[in-house]
């Protein structure tokens, strides 16, 4: 009777492991096909230099993993590469069709990554992007107002996130217009020095005292 309870005991644990196995392969494969287009997202981000052939390799790689799988990463570089597409192409048309295909892939990211308030804030830019008509820059602030409520304090996006912040001011609602102006104060405290130079080179100086107006001794830091 032991022995015949152990030989169940075994063959469940074997077809779990091999449910698991079965379950994680496609992630597996999919974590393969990201490996060639890694370096060359990696330097996008970084802002270095790509070529077109370093461009295509990158989305066939992140193409293919999501052929496997959905992978927010995947989805969220997809974004990248078309964004830089965009940047680069000359013919309006398609210079619009990879700012949608950014727009589209920074959505399914966020369906599978709600949180992840640096997509957020790259679907703002994104949207804002297209041009248009009133209802495309709502969206854009729709997009601004979740990565702001997604992580209030994120140093790496702050200064980005308060530039674009001022672009949509025109768009806010008074709830909207506190949140820019906890921004403009947050990153007066994480580094005051840093906040008054980018300003200044964005010609943004009169738009940061103005929002710091709370905090006299902030805005005139700013406006010396």
């Amino acid at each position: 009777m032991a022995l015949k309870k152990l030989n169940i005991l075994t063959i469940f644990l074997l077809g779990a492991s091999l449910l698991m196995l079965y379950m994680a392969f496609p992630r597996f494969l999919a974590e393969l096909m990201l490996v060639p287009g890694t370096p060359i997202v990696e330097r996008l981000n970084s802002g270095g230099d790509v070529s077109v052939e370093d461009l295509d390799i990158a989305q066939n790689s992140r193409e293919q993993a999501v052929s496997f799988v959905d992978h927010p990463k995947a989805y969220s570089d997809l974004a990248t590469v078309f964004l830089a597409r965009a940047t680069v192409e000359q013919d309006r048309a398609l210079k619009t069709q990879y700012t949608e295909k950014a727009i589209e892939s920074l959505e399914k990211t966020l369906s599978l990554a709600p949180l992840n308030t640096f997509a957020w804030l790259r679907l703002s830019f994104a949207r804002l992007r297209t041009g248009g008509d009133d209802g495309v820059r709502l969206k854009a602030l729709e997009a601004w107002h979740m990565s702001v409520t997604t992580a209030p304090f994120e140093p790496y996006i702050l200064l980005s996130r308060l530039h674009l912040g001022i672009v949509l001011y025109d768009e806010m609602t008074e709830e909207d217009i506190s949140l820019l102006q906890a921004q403009a104060q947050a990153t007066y405290k994480w580094n005051r020095g840093l906040l008054r130079q980018y300003v200044r080179e964005k010609n943004l100086a009169e738009w940061c005292a103005f929002l710091l107006e709370a905090n006299p001794e902030a805005a005139k830091f700013i406006a010396a």
